[in-house]
């Protein structure tokens, strides 16, 4: 039974992907050039959600080493 779920599971998983790549067309215009820009924005602009999202990380990290057990 499992086994035969798991190549449901699979074959879906490959039809959405194959879809995803053949039917949808984005197109990507950034709207930074450079790598000096993006860090501008990054530090500027969106300083809080970039703050926010590496406390988030940290957490996690150390939710993760407490739930695994030892820390070594």
């Amino acid at each position: 039974m499992k086994n035969k779920l798991q190549k449901i599971a699979v074959s879906v998983f490959f039809i959405i992907f194959a879809a995803n790549i053949l039917f949808i067309r984005a197109s990507f215009i950034p709207r930074t050039q450079n790598l000096f820009n993006i860090g501008k924005l990054l530090f500027s602009a969106y300083l809080v959600p970039f703050e926010l999202l590496s406390v988030i990380l940290v957490a996690s990290i150390i939710g993760v080493m407490f739930i695994a057990g030892e820390v070594k």
